[in-house]
């Protein structure tokens, strides 16, 4: 009696598991890393890095951060032209950016976990454009501070905050002044 109860108890359990299993959707997607990123190697951002940190990076992890950064920054580009978020969401860990930036970046890493898996930095060389509905724009170049973790297999940006902006050129203050 008792191994009869004992076997039909396994027999229900494995049915379980079997149908658990067979309920689960297969997703067609395939992960980051098998997948050509075709945004970010459209972008090219020439990247100059300073490192000021206690733990310093090796030459390894300084370009992958590098190549990682510029990625971002293809993608925040792309997101800010399209609205597509779907096509980054593996680059930004919160709904977050202000504006886009395609020049060149001046990179200074302030802080370098021990553990290699977050990064404060201070990125000095940023221009902003800005196009207003009524197509004037506007530049600007900014400080900012950004926080990013490696999670998985690359960079993600964390935060961002901008330091100061002053304008460069701005058609919406030149028409003032007709």
């Amino acid at each position: 009696m008792l191994r009869t109860l004992f076997i039909s108890l396994i027999f229900l359990l494995l049915g379980y598991f079997f149908l658990q299993g067979r309920s689960n959707e297969i997703s067609g997607e395939k992960p980051v890393f098998l997948r050509s990123d075709e945004i970010a190697l459209k972008h090219h951002t020439k990247i100059n890095t300073w490192v000021h940190s206690t733990y310093r990076p090796d030459s390894t992890q300084l370009e992958t951060l590098k190549a990682d950064y510029s990625n971002i920054w293809a993608h925040l580009n792309h997101l800010y032209a399209t609205n597509d978020v779907e096509a980054g969401k593996e680059y930004y860990t919160e709904a977050w950016f202000k504006q886009i930036a395609n020049e060149q970046h001046d990179l200074h890493i302030l802080n370098w976990s021990s553990d290699a898996l977050v990064c404060t930095a201070i990125d000095s060389n940023i221009v902003l454009k800005t196009i207003y509905p009524e197509k004037k724009n506007q530049q600007t170049k900014a400080n900012i501070a950004i926080v990013l973790l490696f999670q998985g297999d690359h960079w993600r940006i964390d935060a961002l905050r901008i330091l100061d902006e002053p304008i460069l050129h701005s058609e919406i203050n030149s028409a003032k002044w007709k």
